[in-house]
């Protein structure tokens, strides 16, 4: 994925989803609960954006911490471009 291709696709995303992209990252992330508080949405937003973005390749959903009852988005290569992407057009 280029930087182009990256910047089309976080244009192309709902606020939402821009706003739940920016609180994960390859190596951490919040679980949906506390991304739904941290981004002012609702438990089953959350879930549907991580659907999302793993439909889209650009994350999977995993444990947060073996043994623990929780779910978070982590982001892979292209994920990460997207949110730094995302985050360009947040500061504008």
């Amino acid at each position: 994925m280029t930087s182009k291709d990256a910047l089309y696709f976080a244009e192309t995303m709902t606020e939402v989803q821009r706003k739940i992209i920016l609180h994960c990252s390859k190596s951490a992330t919040l679980g949906y609960s506390r991304l739904a508080e941290a981004t002012g949405t609702t438990y089953l937003e959350t879930q549907q954006v991580g659907q999302f973005l793993q439909a889209a390749n650009l994350a999977t959903i995993g444990l947060l911490k073996p043994g623990y009852n929780g779910s978070g988005i982590f982001l892979n290569e292209r994920g990460e471009l997207v949110k730094l992407a995302a985050a360009k057009l947040e500061n504008q």
